[in-house]
């Protein structure tokens, strides 16, 4: 995975874990000890996953907290388009 790939999803899957957080779904989030990896504290345990891993766990552990599928799908685009404005600042 080239830097900028891996950069772009290290910010998607702290996002998630900072909404996750906020939801008190999981109780602490970071950068892991090693590159390409991502901690998420769960039920009072550290998980070590990598950034990939992580996004998928943080999705699946948000989803039952949208009240629709429609909700959540509109979430998400508002989260990408945010996320892509703030990649791309202004000339």
């Amino acid at each position: 995975m080239n830097t900028s790939t891996e950069n772009q999803l290290r910010e998607e899957v702290h996002t998630l874990a900072e909404e996750a957080f906020h939801l008190h779904l999981i109780s602490g989030y970071g950068d892991g000890e090693y590159e390409g990896e991502y901690q998420i504290v769960y039920k009072g345990k550290p998980r070590h996953l990598p950034l990939d891993r992580a996004k998928d766990f943080l999705v699946n552990l948000l989803q039952p907290e949208m009240k629709s599928f429609s909700q959540f799908r509109l979430g998400w685009m508002l989260l990408s388009e945010s996320y892509r404005r703030r990649s791309n600042p202004p000339r």
